[in-house]
Formats: C-alpha cells, sequence, structure tokens
C-alpha cells in the first residue's frame, strides 16, 4: 500500500526511443538507451545499469539483538558494516533468498519473517530493487557459506544501540542503513508489537 503524502508530478515520463547492450559482466549489463521527453524532443544517450535484484535483512534474537557483519567491499576498498543480503536468483522468491543469504552469510536462521521496506538502489542508472526483511526469532542454526569472494564477520549489537549506529558514522552502506531507519521508527512508534506479523505503510 502506499500513501501519497506528495502531490503527484504534472512531468510526463520519458520514452525510449532505442535500447542497445553495451557490455556485460557476471552481476550487470551495461545498456545505451536513446530518449526522448514527455514533449517529444531529443535527449540524447543514457547508460543504464541492469542489475539482479537484491534483498537484505534485519534478523533480530530472542535476547533482542541485531544480527550485523563486516566484510570488505571492492567499490570502496573497506571494510563496510551492514546487514545481511545479496543477491537473488533468477526466479528466486525475495524472501526464499533473504532467508538463503542470512544463513549462508551468518549461520543464523529465523521462525518469523515479514517484508520491511522495499527500495530502488539508485534509479539514476540503475533498474532493480531491494527488498528488506524483519526475521524475528534469529538463531544460530548451521556453518556460514560464503562465495569465493566473501569474507565476513558476525556481530550481535542490542536494539537499544541501533540509534547509535544509525548516527555514529560507522555504518555506511546506504540500503542498509534505510532498512535500520525503518525498523527503528517501527519498533518505536509499538507498531511492530501491535501487529507483528506486518509493517503497514508498506
Amino acid at each position: 500500500m502506499c500513501t501519497w503524502a506528495v502531490p503527484l508530478p504534472k512531468l510526463r515520463p520519458w520514452r525510449r526511443l532505442r535500447e542497445e547492450a553495451a557490455a556485460s559482466y557476471r552481476i550487470m549489463d551495461i545498456w545505451r538507451v536513446e530518449l526522448e521527453d514527455g514533449s517529444g524532443r531529443g535527449r540524447g544517450d543514457a547508460f543504464t545499469v541492469r542489475c539482479r535484484d537484491w534483498c537484505n535483512v534485519i534478523a533480530v534474537t530472542p535476547e533482542d539483538a541485531v544480527v550485523l557483519i563486516w566484510q570488505y567491499r571492492f567499490g570502496t576498498d573497506a571494510l563496510s558494516l551492514e546487514i545481511p543480503g545479496g543477491i537473488v536468483d533468477p526466479s528466486e522468491d525475495f524472501e526464499v533468498a533473504a532467508r538463503r543469504e542470512l544463513l549462508e552469510e551468518t549461520g543464523f536462521a529465523a521462525e518469523h519473517w515479514s517484508s520491511l521496506l522495499c527500495t530502488e538502489p539508485n534509479p539514476a542508472i540503475q533498474n532493480n530493487r531491494c527488498t528488506a526483511f524483519l526475521a524475528r526469532g534469529a538463531r544460530p542454526s548451521g556453518a556460514t557459506r560464503f562465495d569465493a569472494q566473501e569474507e565476513i564477520e558476525t556481530v550481535l549489537v542490542p536494539v537499544w544501540r541501533i540509534p547509535d549506529v544509525l548516527d555514529g558514522g560507522q555504518m555506511t552502506h546506504s540500503l542498509s542503513l534505510g532498512a535500520l531507519e525503518k525498523y527503528w521508527r517501527k519498533r518505536s512508534s509499538g507498531v511492530l508489537e501491535r501487529n507483528p506479523e506486518s509493517i503497514p505503510g508498506e
């Protein structure tokens, strides 16, 4: 469900006149797109990145701790504090992917799952979406299984420390910050306690 808090735009969508593949890589394809605006005026070419969809997970333990991870990120050449997550395989259900990623990256599994937030990571150039899930009752349930280019360290952080994580500067991954912010707002308002199986406003 979407609640319109901002007036709808008067702008009209642009039209794609022509598209062609420019490059293809393991996790993304680059496309050249010829565009015209809503008035029919040519706007030249743009390059878009077609990525597979992503998922991530806010996993909360029975002891009221959030499962976070540290891992090295190639783009920033630095260690990054994040919530678990990854790529959704073709034809894979988002929740199935989220359950798989949580187990593979942390060894945790959870009893109760609900969708928390759906975002477009970078609509300026990307076409994919990222769905965040809330997983409650998370417990160690098996061995981790990292990809060849993954090295991950799991850390448990008490839920009451989430504001420090959001504001302290240690976490800079925007998708993780957005999901944690949504979870903290819903939890602080009491929504999760009143209706634990759904997240109103989505």
